[in-house]
Parts: structure tokens; C-alpha cells; sequence
């Protein structure tokens, strides 16, 4: 990630590994539930590529490449959540795809000699490109389905699994997991005096 800017993550988790810390970086560049939302304005998401990278470049950030990054991120946050037992979600899919299909990568040798592939393009293009890029290194390393979103709906704030058996379902056992438990026990103390 440029920069290399590690956001806190809640419980004192880790970041996700490598490169996949810029996609749990993206998809949490809002706070579900308390906000602020760093792509609620243009200026808001070129600070946001400054400091997580690519920068914006010469064009800067429209509002159409804005609400395009702010509809990717949705999407991968529903695809965080299948990766915690959420229900597949096919718009979600059809949606990274829809964008993808704007934000190309191409060849590019790397500095090793090998090739590997960039984004095709600068901008918010370029950085959808880069996300993308490596949602699918994710996938094909077995540690994309370890970037989960918080069970609990009204944070959904995207952790890494580190568990050994991949258990993890809050991104802080200390709150969502314990707010959830509550709430699940206070539906059985209901449950119990309606019957």
C-alpha cells in the first residue's frame, strides 16, 4: 500500500497481510455505524488515494469516479460478508464486475524482471484497477475469504481472520461480540416471559 498507512482496527486486530490491507483499507474508509465517510466528497477520496495511493493524478476525482469508488466499496463489503456466512449476494457480484470492465490492468514487468500486472489507467480508475488486482491475488493465495465484515449489521466494519480454523465473526469480540450476545440473550429472556 503506498504510504503503507495502517488504520486501527477495533480489538487491536491486525491488518490484513501484504497487499490486501489497501482493499480492508478501501472498504473501511467509512465507519458504518459512527462515521465519517472519506469518499463523501472528491476532495475527501483524492486525500483518501494520497495517503492510501495511487494518487489522483492530473485529473483529479469527478463525482462519477467518487460514486463509482463509493458503489465498489459496497460491493465488497457484501462480499466481505459472504466470506462470513452471509448469503451470496449476485448484484454485489454483478456490480464489481460491471466496474471492472472500465478499470483494465495490463502487463507491466516489475522491477524482479517478472511480469505482473497494473492498472491500465491513473485515477480513480487506476486505483478501482489496484483494488481489484487484488481482490483476485486474494482469491488465488486462499486469503481473500479471510477479509470478513463484522457480523454484526450495524457495524460491518471489514477484519482479517486470523484464526486458525477461520472462526472469527466480530471485528472485536470485546464489542460487536459481546453486543450480540446480548442482544441474542435478551431475545430469549423475551422469548421466555411471552410463553
Amino acid at each position: 500500500m503506498t504510504g503503507q498507512a495502517r488504520i486501527r482496527q477495533p480489538g487491536d486486530r491486525e491488518t490484513a497481510p501484504g497487499r490486501l490491507a489497501l482493499v480492508q483499507a478501501f472498504v473501511n474508509s467509512v465507519n458504518v455505524e459512527f462515521g465519517p465517510d472519506a469518499f463523501a466528497t472528491t476532495g475527501g477520496l483524492a486525500r483518501w488515494m494520497e495517503r492510501f495511493g495511487p494518487a489522483a493524478g492530473e485529473s483529479g476525482v469527478t463525482e462519477a469516479g467518487r460514486a463509482r469508488a463509493v458503489e465498489l466499496r459496497e460491493a465488497l463489503r457484501a462480499l466481505a460478508r459472504e466470506n462470513n456466512a452471509g448469503t451470496p449476494d449476485p448484484v454485489a457480484r454483478a456490480t464489481v464486475e460491471r466496474i471492472a470492465a472500465d478499470c483494465p490492468l495490463v502487463l507491466a514487468f516489475e522491477e524482479s524482471g517478472l511480469p505482473g500486472l497494473r492498472p491500465g489507467r491513473d485515477g480513480v480508475e487506476g486505483l478501482i484497477g489496484q483494488i481489484l488486482g487484488i481482490v483476485v491475488e486474494a482469491a488465488r493465495e486462499g486469503t481473500w475469504t479471510r477479509l470478513k465484515a463484522c457480523h454484526d449489521h450495524r457495524c460491518e466494519w471489514v477484519f482479517y481472520d486470523r484464526a486458525r480454523n477461520r472462526s472469527g465473526r466480530w471485528c472485536s469480540m470485546a464489542v460487536c461480540g459481546t453486543r450480540s450476545k446480548m442482544h441474542t440473550y435478551r431475545r430469549g429472556l423475551k422469548a421466555a416471559a411471552g410463553r
